[in-house]
């Protein structure tokens, strides 16, 4: 039985959890699926989508950034799991 590491080995896997969190975010925008979701979910889905702008397209260095852009989107991609 496979179980989940509750812990991410490197950078590059948090970015890549953090590109499937931006592919999920976008697929329910395009969907419309969003009025389902619940009020967590929707918030988390906002400030996913507030520090994505600033890390990625403003290009923000800041490490706490980032690592608070890490944490929400492992808790938003549990959500997103659940609620599906």
């Amino acid at each position: 039985m496979l179980t989940q590491q509750d812990y991410i080995l490197n950078t590059e896997e948090e970015y890549q959890q953090i590109k499937s969190v931006k592919e999920l975010v976008q697929n329910i925008h395009e969907s419309g699926t969003f009025f389902n979701l619940s009020l967590k979910t929707l918030e988390l889905i906002r400030r996913f989508n507030n520090l994505y702008i600033q890390v990625f397209e403003t290009e923000d260095e800041n490490p706490g950034i980032l690592n608070q852009l890490v944490i929400i989107s492992k808790n938003l991609e549990a959500e997103l799991i659940r609620e599906n």
